[in-house]
């Protein structure tokens, strides 16, 4: 594979700019892809740049990942067509009289659903968006506090997709041997210490301890003002709600994905419950229904495009050798004391630029835990920094699905995200980095 160098870092340096210039996520992202295509093949890029495209919207992850979105959507239209979202906003109206008790809900909402990422994501932002508009939050404020938490709690539960996927990890690059991959995570537990301060960091937030700075300040001062959107309907088509519309279908695509290990088969298992659940209650008729979940599925279409955009700026990352670059060029300053910290902040600004995280993840485990073996690092340590390095990247990039998704559920774009969700993520990103400097000098 040819070398870039510092070029592979050009497509990303391209995304960032255009994104904050234009506005438009998804275009910024086929343009990165564009102009590392150029670097790879020149004036003769279309063809290897289609063949990429095809690559990825060929592949089963990027199937999966349509077919999860998508119901995911038909889900929150269903939630909504039937009134129960409106039911659980009512309940959570008497319960949250203010800011703060909105936004500890919201964060403890997000807790609760630990079972998937994207589950607790949309879960957090569709069920408390009209709290938080009622009470003049802004909705960049929900999407940052709904993304901070979910993956959060995703990473540190080994029953979770994202801990099952460490785990595997653990066990892919001899850290540990399969049978004790489970107690090697809970013994690194202790040390996954971003997913430990986001989730402190976004309850001291919520609760108005630390206080919301730059564009976010900006952002409440704007919301203060009524610039919001507007607010959903009190009821639908004159039904009276009801929370458990929403709650036992949340429940039960919980429980399905737990029981499974696969989160599709808890979306396909809810759509089917959801029509024995609202249809002899007479909330729609079946045309109404299929109607529905047709239409939450399409409106999840710009989520898609952004996702699959960033996955194809992954692949022209990898081909153009930019996470070997970035590891490489920091190999041979890494010396056993500053290896946790150097993992960590490369890796998070890695899964950052190629929107991919636990793809990058995969790659540095087997780069990073024989370096830290060679170098007789903490090997503990060493794991637990490039995990909160993989939560760290899903939430500070701004195209990433968790982030898109996010916006998604709380109807604000990906550029306000990045303005005002990053300033505040960088308060846990550097309270890791000082820990793990701090506990490396320790125990190295």
């Amino acid at each position: 594979m040819q070398n870039f160098g510092v070029l592979s870092l050009l497509p990303v340096a391209v995304v960032i700019v255009l994104v904050f210039l234009t506005r438009r996520t998804a275009v910024s992202l086929l343009a990165g892809t564009v102009v590392g295509a150029v670097l790879l093949y020149g004036s003769g890029f279309p063809k290897p740049w289609l063949d990429v495209v095809y690559g990825v919207m060929g592949s089963d992850l990027w199937i999966w990942l349509v077919l999860v979105c998508g119901f995911f959507g038909s889900l929150v239209a269903l939630f909504e067509a039937s009134g129960g979202i409106y039911g659980f906003t009512a309940i959570a109206a008497k319960i949250c009289k203010g800011e703060k008790r909105t936004l500890f809900a919201s964060w403890l909402l997000g807790v609760v659903v630990f079972v998937d990422d994207w589950l607790s994501i949309l879960s957090v932002g569709t069920a408390m968006r009209r709290a938080t508009d009622r009470f003049r939050i802004p909705r960049e404020m929900l999407a940052f506090l709904s993304n901070s938490t979910a993956s959060s709690v995703c990473v540190i539960v080994p029953t979770s997709t994202w801990g099952v996927f460490m785990i595997s990890q653990l066990v892919a690059t001899g850290v540990c041997p399969a049978e004790e991959g489970m107690s090697t995570f809970l013994h690194a537990l202790p040390f996954l210490f971003y997913p430990l301060m986001a989730l402190l960091c976004g309850l001291l937030y919520a609760v108005g301890v630390l206080p919301k700075f730059g564009p976010m300040k900006k952002a409440y001062a704007l919301a203060r003002q009524g610039e919001l959107a507007e607010e959903e309907p009190e009821e639908t088509s004159g039904k009276k709600t009801n929370a458990l519309n929403f709650l036992l279908p949340v429940i039960l695509v919980t429980a399905i994905t737990i029981a499974t290990g696969e989160i599709l088969y808890g979306t396909l298992v809810c759509l089917v419950f959801c029509a024995l659940l609202y249809l002899p209650q007479r909330l729609m008729g079946p045309g109404k229904y299929l109607d529905t979940v047709l239409s939450g599925f399409k409106d999840m279409i710009g989520v898609l495009f952004i996702v699959t955009s960033a996955f194809i700026l992954r692949d022209i990352n990898s081909l153009l050798g930019m996470p070997e670059f970035v590891i490489g060029a920091a190999k041979a300053a890494m010396v056993p004391q500053v290896l946790p910290v150097a993992a960590f902040l490369i890796v998070t600004v890695l899964a950052v630029a190629a929107g991919n995280f636990w793809g990058i993840c995969a790659i540095a485990f087997p780069v990073i835990i024989p370096i830290a073996q060679a170098l007789d690092a903490n090997i503990l340590l060493t794991a637990g920094a490039i995990i909160s390095a993989t939560a760290a990247g899903s939430h500070i990039c701004f195209f990433g699905s968790e982030a898109t998704l996010a916006c998604s559920a709380t109807q604000i774009e990906n550029v306000r995200y990045a303005q005002t969700a990053i300033p505040l993520l960088i308060v846990p990103v550097v309270l890791s980095a000082l820990l793990y400097l701090g506990v490396g000098m320790m125990l190295g």
